[in-house]
């Protein structure tokens, strides 16, 4: 079983049990047995890396859920992604001749993208890390391409079991197949708009009236920049994605179901990835504390219930192998995912109050603290959460 740890606390002689990534560039290949300049490397090109680590013991004890194959999707998908997005914008630079973006290949690349994801389903949706020397629009567009994506799957999924359960109870079957090209279509481009006011992503200064003005037109300015041809749901998703569901959005202020589902996947995806992300507006959320923000905390009136329920279950913050302070003082390290919340995954309790190994017969577990009255999480990678 990898334990998930952190740059500073890597040794020489650990091996990696998965790869290393800094966003979507392959550092050091899984099975690397580390030396000082690995781990200097790792330091300077990935400082806020989660790095796994083999500990043989606790494969002898413990049944584990391995996520490498979904991390390995995960980080195909983002690469692919990352150099669609820097096409789009060399075909958005030369968009000055005709004033519209060449979007000739774009789909059959989205088409790609979308069918290895159909082939290589994930259980959890957040699995890529952003690194802070990819452009943060071309970033982001991936990142939120990759969670619509997600998102929007298990939405189909369950429209066709709505289906099947039509039928059975009917005898006939609605002809409902939700098309998820539109959608993704709509990820990559509903920052467009965006792109000649990048600069204000490096502006230490605040914004000026004028400057947040320009920022909440960019939904009706990407719209306007796509070709004629394009998919009148995706311009529309792109236009009201910045909606909310109790009305508080804009540029229109629409309500509930009058945004399109698809603006509502991109309002969630959205929201997350910039959460998560450092920018000059705001330092990013753990993803802990961003997923309880938006489905338990202070915003979730912004968004769709029920998508933000599938949401919710889709996303996984406590990695396989992350080690968790509990409120009785021990570390465990998570098992497996939360089956009923994320925010309660399973775990075993593997490391005493000073952080130290405990002996193979004391380790305790492994322990699903959704049936667990009184044991929780309080802190993971150096965050305070007694409030989540």
């Amino acid at each position: 079983m990898p334990v998930l740890t952190n740059p500073e606390e890597l040794a020489v002689g650990m091996k990696l049990q998965q790869p290393v990534y800094a966003g979507s560039q392959l550092l050091l290949s899984a099975g690397k047995v580390l030396n000082a300049a690995d781990i200097d490397f790792i330091s300077q090109r990935a400082p806020r890396a989660t790095v796994y680590v083999v500990d043989p013991v606790f494969d002898e004890l413990i049944s584990f859920h391995d996520d490498t194959r979904d991390r390995a999707v995960a980080h195909s998908t983002h690469r692919t992604l990352i150099r669609l997005m820097t096409d789009v914008e060399q075909r958005y630079a030369s968009r000055a001749i005709t004033n519209k973006i060449d979007c000739r290949g774009i789909q059959e690349a989205v088409a790609g993208a979308m069918t290895f994801l159909g082939q290589h389903p994930v259980i959890a949706g957040e699995l890529v890390e952003p690194v802070k020397d990819e452009e943060y629009l071309v970033s982001h567009a991936a990142h939120v391409f990759y969670l619509s994506l997600v998102l929007g799957d298990a939405v189909r999924v369950r429209v066709a079991e709505a289906n099947k359960k039509h039928a059975a109870r009917y005898g006939s079957q609605q002809a409902i197949e939700l098309d998820l090209t539109p959608l993704a279509l709509a990820a990559l481009f509903m920052d467009i708009g965006m792109w000649p006011m990048r600069y204000l992503y490096v502006q230490t200064e605040p914004l000026t009236m004028e400057q947040c003005e320009q920022l909440r037109n960019h939904p009706v300015e990407s719209a306007a920049a796509l070709p004629d041809d394009t998919p009148e749901i995706t311009r529309l998703a792109i236009e009201t994605h910045h909606e909310n569901f109790d009305g508080s959005g804009y540029p229109y202020g629409l309500v509930g179901e009058e945004i399109h589902v698809f603006a509502r996947i991109l309002r969630i995806a959205d929201a997350y990835a910039a959460a998560t992300t450092n920018h000059a507006f705001r330092e990013a959320c753990s993803p802990v504390r961003a997923l309880w923000e938006m489905t338990l905390g202070p915003f979730s009136q912004f968004y769709d219930p029920i998508l933000l329920k599938i949401f919710y279950t889709l996303m996984q913050p406590f990695p396989i192998g992350a080690k968790v302070e509990l409120n009785s003082g021990q570390h465990g390290v998570v098992v497996r995912y939360g089956r009923q919340s994320p925010f309660l995954p399973e775990i075993i309790i593997a490391f005493d109050e000073a952080g130290r190994r405990l002996p193979a017969g004391e380790i305790v577990g492994p322990i699903r603290l959704d049936q667990h009255d009184t044991l929780g999480i309080v802190a993971f990678g150096g965050e305070d959460l007694r409030d989540i």
